[in-house]
């Protein structure tokens, strides 16, 4: 393993029970920092509508999670690229999971949508950029990814709960790291 203890492996850290086969997951994508434990302060409606918006809006974990998994299946020409893919929306699901966790620490159903006007609207496949190419689907992600981090800064700096906050910043950790990572395969493929 490269760098041994500095990144997570999602292999190394996934449960010993799981179906999955995973053996072929060995990239790192994660940072090897713990996150850390999932609470907060009490019940805020408000805060969990915020992080409805990252768990399932247009900007989103679940948007994320399916765009990374659709250019998995796509870009087998590139089996680095395809493996990256593949193991960075690992990785999402887990920051789906503990945001669904929070949304409903905070007193709301981790519901596959966000509230907008008092109406809710669920997700739609059409979140996801499907491209053509790996230098297209290369920089969606990029673009993706950069997004993120914008929104959660965006609801850390409006999420007065210093257990959310903190969870926030080591989410965008790893969302820092994974446009490091499709920083380098666009470099490598498309420059």
């Amino acid at each position: 393993m490269k760098e041994e203890g500095k990144y997570w492996s999602v292999r190394a850290n996934r449960a010993k029970s799981t179906s999955v086969n995973d053996e072929h997951v060995d990239r790192f994508c994660a940072l090897s920092e713990p996150y850390p434990e999932v609470r907060v302060e009490g019940p805020n409606p408000f805060y969990a509508r915020l992080l409805l918006e990252d768990f399932a809006g247009v900007v989103s974990e679940n948007t994320a999670i399916n765009q990374y998994l659709y250019h998995h299946l796509t870009l087998k020409d590139y089996p680095d690229v395809a493996e990256l893919e593949e193991c960075i929306a690992i990785v999402e699901m887990h920051h789906y999971e503990i945001l669904g966790e929070l949304i409903l620490l905070l007193g709301e159903e981790p519901r596959i949508g966000v509230l907008e006007d008092s109406t809710f609207r669920y997700w739609s496949g059409s979140y996801v950029y499907y491209g053509k190419g790996i230098c297209d689907r290369l920089a969606a992600d990029i673009a993706a990814e950069m997004a993120a981090i914008r929104n959660y800064t965006l609801h850390r700096e409006m999420i007065h709960d210093r257990y959310v906050s903190e969870i926030l910043t080591r989410i965008i950790q790893d969302e820092e790291y994974h446009l490091k990572l499709f920083r380098e395969k666009l470099v490598k493929y498309c420059r």
